[in-house]
């Protein structure tokens, strides 16, 4: 069983409604103890609080184009919502939705902490849980708020009829500093993973606190380190909660990268998947409005059916990069050989398409896919262009939006790469920084049980601090790839040119804007004999890297209402 999207007469969700950002909040029905009599109605309010998350201009839809479209490694064709990012010409108009959703967000969660001491009828271990809930999706929600826009105003009491809605933006420290106190005051108060029953999946635990944790404080120390700042103690902070997390025998690495991503195996994958927002086919409703995710029409194209609701087709939304694709089958990724199986890292065939296949069973080889004799119809009737992502297929959907397949926030394998990366920071190329980055290589390496020599693990010790931090990031790239956590990776990471430029500027800058490596041509025309695509077109998916600037793209906009309404707010983000 999955968090349903609710929308119960206890919801305190109609506490609060957030227009723009922080303001123009209505106040109606506010809870008395009246309404809420026993602990089951305050459930049903805790899950109406998750459910926030997965509302369109959350990490359904706008929420997570952001996400997506503003990094380096897939890029999108569509107009509408999708183009202003994919061509960096969006304005302070289009982020207002998500700042909206993660503003409600923090609003109801804040009317519950002030809601549950009123309670009397509450045990004291259902409220302590409740709280640590609340504290939870508080500081989940800052901390995207805070990563994406910077410094935001702190509302961090139950609204009235005389709460000041009109703040000055808090520093980006003092965000922080609310992250860091409302996750250690949700650790402490949550239960373990294994204490969480299975239709509880999707709420909160121990763990999840404390893997955000870990991940706040190195991207924290990031921030301090690029501003030229001791991030230290952030960094053992990471380190230290990583090992929480890894030591409490709560989680492990699936045998199986690819069964994180089957939909049959959804509720098997949360023994690694530490939080995700969840999503369920919603039989009452369609489309938009649905409790559903989209991404398995948004990432596949038309021409990969059997992939959304009734064995449909994709909507060719989100595309991999061109370059990203054939970077993961070369170098640490590949031994060298020219055939797939089983000389590429096996992550790479259940990340990206293999082969796709239209409405009347002719497959298509998806760039740059060598297709195998042994599939029926293996002649390639036709080419996809495009490398395609495949983390999200769901074919027992409603409709097209409206699938089962969950947002993954955090795994533990991120966990890993985080103790890797605060220990590499703190000390260097270590043999800790170098077992936990490993962890990760030894469960790529066992596929679907057909052991494989690729990725090798990291044993040299010349390897210097840049070129293991480089190292991570690469892993990263591949094992995260289509979970939102790249543009936070190219914006919290530092260039291996200097200690205050990003991997966005040496990305976008340095390596994409090498033609000769990265040329500016779409793969076309497909060679029966080489198996290989043959670029020969002009590719406009590297129109963006002319429209990058720093420090502009490090953060998005502050919405317009938000400048607008509140006088007292401060100045825009640098460039917007």
């Amino acid at each position: 069983m999955k968090i349903l999207k609710y929308f119960s007469g206890f919801l305190l969700a109609t506490t609060m409604i957030f227009n723009s950002c922080q303001l123009d909040e209505t106040l109606r029905d506010t809870p008395t103890m009246g309404n809420l009599q026993t602990e089951a109605d305050v459930t049903a309010v805790i899950r109406g609080l998750y459910s926030q998350l997965n509302d369109p201009s959350g990490f359904k839809f706008l929420g997570h184009i952001m996400l997506t479209v503003m990094a380096d490694d897939i890029y999108s064709t569509a107009g509408s919502e999708y183009g202003p990012y994919q061509d960096r010409s969006l304005t302070s108009t289009n982020t207002a939705p998500f700042w909206n959703r993660l503003y409600s967000t923090i609003g109801n969660a804040n009317s519950l902490i002030g809601t549950l001491d009123k309670l009397t009828f509450l045990s004291a271990a259902y409220k302590k849980r409740a709280l640590g809930e609340a504290y939870f999706i508080r500081a989940f929600s800052y901390y995207y708020l805070v990563r994406l826009y910077g410094g935001v105003p702190l509302n961090i009491e139950e609204a009235n009829a005389s709460t000041n809605f009109y703040k000055p933006r808090n520093t980006v420290d003092e965000v922080y500093a609310q992250i860091f106190k409302d996750m250690k005051a949700a650790s402490s108060s949550l239960p373990l993973q294994g204490q969480i029953v299975a239709g509880e999946l999707g709420r909160a635990s121990k763990g999840a606190a404390q893997a955000l944790l870990a991940q706040a404080y190195l991207t924290y120390g990031n921030q301090l380190s690029l501003k030229g700042q001791a991030p230290t103690t952030n960094y053992q902070n990471a380190s230290l909660y990583a090992d929480s997390v890894i030591n409490s025998a709560q989680y492990n690495l699936l045998n199986d990268y690819g069964d994180l991503f089957d939909i049959a195996k959804e509720n098997a994958a949360y023994k690694e998947v530490i939080f995700g927002v969840r999503f369920q086919t919603d039989a009452s409703a369609r489309a938009q409005p649905a409790a559903g995710s989209e991404f398995a029409l948004r990432f596949a194209s038309s021409n990969t059916w059997g992939v959304t609701a009734g064995g449909a087709n994709g909507g060719n939304t989100y595309r991999v990069a061109h370059w990203f694709a054939d970077y993961y089958r070369k170098g640490d990724y590949s031994n060298g050989i020219s055939t797939f199986t089983p000389n590429i890292d096996y992550r790479n065939e259940k990340a990206f398409f293999q082969r796709g296949v239209n409405n009347v069973n002719k497959f298509f080889a998806v760039y740059p896919n060598i297709p195998g004799s042994t599939v029926p119809g293996s002649t390639t009737d036709g080419t996809i262009n495009d490398p395609l992502l495949s983390k999200y297929i769901d074919a027992t959907g409603k409709d097209g939006r409206n699938h089962g397949n969950d947002f993954f926030i955090i795994r533990f394998a991120e966990v890993y790469l985080i103790k890797a990366e605060a220990e590499n920071e703190l000390n260097g190329n270590t043999a800790a920084a170098r077992a936990a980055f490993n962890m990760v290589r030894a469960r790529a390496r066992r596929a679907d049980g057909t052991a494989r020599l690729i990725p090798a693990d990291i044993t040299s010790v010349a390897l210097t601090k840049d070129q293991l931090r480089l190292k991570i990031f690469d892993e990263r790239g591949l094992e995260l790839v289509g979970e939102g956590q790249r543009w936070f990776d190219l914006v919290r990471m530092r260039s291996p040119l200097s200690a205050t430029q990003t991997m966005y500027e040496y990305q976008f800058k340095v390596i994409l804007n090498d033609a000769a490596n990265f040329p500016r041509v779409l793969p076309t025309g497909f060679n029966t004999t080489t198996k290989r695509f043959t670029p020969t077109a002009a590719n406009a998916v590297y129109a963006p890297i002319l429209n990058v600037t720093v420090p502009k793209f490090l953060l998005f906009p502050i919405p317009a209402t938000e400048i607008n309404q509140n006088a007292n707010f401060g100045p825009q983000n640098t460039g917007w």
